[in-house]
């Protein structure tokens, strides 16, 4: 079997190590050990990334972390796919296979980008309700993507401009030595402006046979997930990581190259349905945002699929038994 490159919170613990704090006291509260979180297989819950993030911040003291460890990436902490980012020609073959093999990452925030006119656009949207943790994860996001791109094309590379949709933070002053850009605060989104032509930057180690290997290892690696992920993890994981956005069965399938009866069947072999999938997640969904962040229950409707918020409480009364305001005050 291929070994995939290391998760998150390996990366987190690393990190972590070199600043002088034990890998339990970064894993308090979460039922978690290194060993654990060290195997292969190891996924964390969203619980336990809420948990861990908190605790990095206490044990630090520092409100900016995720700007310092964001420029603390390097490429080979996304194992193959970081050489197949390193030996792409230019930056934005680099990008494609990034988003082709998206998969073999793990992301607290999920980036949504585009290419028009003269600007190459990245929303970024969080995977799980993070609530006043988010910001400390756009901020790593913000910071890798400077960082990588100016590791893979071996100069400065900086965005054209940046809109965050939180507040002003008190360490605003700290995102002039990292983005250096114009930046403004409480957006709609939160969006990262760079120039298009940089998409044409070539990459230091360009290298046409060892792109062409590690995206084979990058396909045979994708297909070893497909092999031992069942068909309903796989549209969990794909619609926790389309907020607001629930695809119909058919387009799910489409996304997934299988027929719906196909998809239906390998579903009923796995003892569930598509609506049932989409029904869990949004119910998992509704309780995070619910537990973990003080969005309105309109808000909360429509990244949960619902376009009419008495629709939504309908729906969360039967989910649960409760009204969305009996469980939001326990």
């Amino acid at each position: 079997m291929l070994k995939e490159q290391k998760n998150k919170l390996t990366f987190y613990l690393n990190r972590m190590r070199e600043r002088g704090y034990a890998a339990h006291r970064v894993l308090e509260g979460t039922h978690l050990d290194e060993e654990t979180v060290t195997h292969g297989d190891f996924k964390a819950s969203a619980d336990q990334y809420r948990m861990v993030l908190s605790n990095m911040i206490k044990l630090t003291r520092r409100p900016y972390l995720g700007l310092e460890l964001g420029n603390e990436v390097k490429v080979s902490d996304l194992g193959v796919l970081g050489y197949a980012a390193l030996s792409s020609a230019t930056l934005a073959q680099a990008r494609t296979v990034i988003h082709r093999y998206h998969r073999l990452n793990e992301h607290l925030v999920v980036p949504q980008d585009y290419v028009s006119g003269d600007s190459w656009t990245c929303e970024v949207k969080e995977s799980f309700p993070l609530g006043s943790l988010y910001m400390n994860a756009v901020e790593e996001f913000v910071s890798r993507a400077v960082t990588l791109s100016s590791s893979l094309t071996n100069k400065p590379f900086k965005p054209l401009r940046i809109q965050f949709s939180f507040p002003e933070p008190e360490h605003s002053d700290k995102y002039r030595k990292y983005f250096d850009c114009p930046i403004s605060f409480n957006q709609p989104c939160d969006v990262i402006h760079f120039d298009r032509q940089r998409l044409q930057d070539p990459i230091a180690l360009a290298d046409e046979d060892v792109f062409s290997v590690c995206d084979q290892l990058c396909q045979q690696l994708i297909r070893q997930k497909d092999d031992t992920d069942a068909i309903a993890e796989r549209i969990r994981y794909i619609l926790l990581n389309m907020p607001g956005k629930f695809l119909s069965m058919e387009d799910m399938a489409a996304r997934l190259s299988l027929g719906p009866r196909t998809l239906a069947r390998r579903l009923r072999e796995e003892n569930t349905s598509y609506q049932e999938l989409v029904n869990d997640t949004r119910k998992e969904l509704a309780i995070q945002y619910l537990s973990h962040t003080s969005l309105t229950p309109k808000e909360i409707a429509y990244l949960v699929g619902f376009t009419n918020v008495s629709n939504f409480r309908r729906a969360f009364k039967t989910w649960t038994g409760k009204k969305v305001s009996e469980y939001r005050s326990r």
